[in-house]
């Protein structure tokens, strides 16, 4: 008897067979944690967290290099209202790793600069108003232009538009900056990768409401065109999206999420992979439609290799439900489902190698609980399948 694809994906999640525990850290932030960047941000060669909380403030915790992460005395900063999303960069070229947030229900970036020692300060000009209609959510950070210095993109999303504001080298914007038109209504997410290796970067966008992913290519003088067939179907209502290379060859994939408060069918509240092909276009991965079961409210999602197995796995967080689920990669299209109770809210999850052992974390913003979770890698987390 062949069996429905749902009812397949259901056993694996059944019969999947836990990894090995994580150890389990909280450190406290600013009141409701919403969003997380990671970089060496006190040049002591270890990854940081840096958070934006919803009560306007930034908090930075610096690595100690023994498995624990600690606030710089004048923690947490003044990042304006309402940060959504964050970024790290040099915005400044002066050395040393800045940060980029988004203001959300404001019309504003705020651009903070960082002394190379963990302390952080606002950029001439903070905050830029961008002119988006009617505020912006998202955010990335690159070299747009090829001049050398970051610029960054946010979203315009009333108008169905992004919107590119060229970098002026010193930490502020240039403004004006310059529109794109994406799909329809490109409500919360933008990411960016060289999705057709030409040493551009390249912009995705979720549109909430025609059910797609727009693809605009980077001509590396500060043009972004539509790739050849974009927008790509993504599935029901896609919001959040994480680019990571699912299927090892070496061109991104994208990794998409629905806001399911807007999703009719709960079939439909699923993960969607869609397969890049190094030229800029997207294809659903076969059986890759991963339903979402015991997840309600996904809030954010973030892709790697979480027990080394060189195999990457997808990590969702759900608001509502309260717990985090992680699909784990078992190869050739299969994802098996581990679910953990948590108490998030409304928060974010961030993958990656915080102590530089070669073994991903997961990162957590407990929003309701004003922290941040850090869950270690266990360190026999190798996987010994065969694959």
């Amino acid at each position: 008897m062949i069996l429905p694809r749902f009812l397949l994906f259901s056993l694996i999640l059944y019969f999947a067979v836990p990894p090995a525990p994580r150890r389990v850290f909280s450190y406290p932030t600013g009141k409701g944690p919403k969003c997380i960047a990671v970089g060496d941000l006190n040049h002591d060669s270890r990854p940081d967290i840096a958070v934006g909380n919803e009560d306007g403030t930034a908090t930075v915790l610096l690595n100690d290099g023994m498995d624990s992460f600690h606030p710089p005395s004048n923690s947490p900063f003044q990042a304006g209202h309402l940060p959504n999303d964050i970024v790290v960069a040099d915005m400044n070229r002066d050395g040393n790793l800045d940060l980029v947030i988004v203001n959300t229900q404001s019309p504003y970036l705020t651009i903070l600069l960082g002394d190379g020692k963990g302390s952080f300060h606002p950029a001439s000009g903070s905050p830029v108003n961008v002119h988006s209609n009617p505020h912006p959510h998202g955010i990335v950070v690159a070299d747009f232009n090829g001049d050398g210095i970051p610029d960054v993109v946010t979203d315009s999303w009333a108008d169905n538009q992004i919107e590119l504001l060229l970098g002026d080298g010193n930490g502020g914007l240039r403004t004006p900056g310059t529109f794109f038109t994406v799909g329809r209504r490109p409500y919360e997410r933008l990411r960016s990768a060289d999705f057709n290796h030409d040493g551009h970067p390249d912009i995705v966008t979720t549109n909430l409401d025609d059910d797609t992913v727009s693809i605009l290519l980077g001509d590396g003088k500060g043009g972004l065109h539509p790739a050849p067939g974009s927008p790509f179907p993504a599935g029901a209502k896609p919001w959040q999206v994480a680019i990571d290379d699912i299927n090892h060859d070496g061109s991104p994939d994208l990794i998409v999420i629905p806001y399911d408060r807007d999703v009719a069918n709960d079939a439909q509240i699923a993960v969607t992979i869609l397969l890049g092909d190094a030229k800029g276009g997207f294809r659903s991965m076969p059986s890759s439609t991963l339903r979402l079961a015991g997840c309600r409210g996904a809030t954010s999602v973030a892709a790697g290799d979480l027990d080394g197995n060189g195999l990457h796995d997808i990590a969702v967080l759900c608001a509502s439900s309260k717990n985090l689920l992680i699909l784990e990669n078992q190869g050739r299209g299969q994802f098996a489902a581990i679910s953990q109770a948590a108490s998030i809210g409304w928060g974010s999850v961030v993958i990656a190698d915080l102590n530089g052992k070669g073994k991903n974390d997961l990162i957590v913003a407990d929003n309701e609980n004003g922290s941040i979770t850090v869950y270690r890698a266990p360190q026999d987390s190798a996987s010994k399948r065969a694959h």
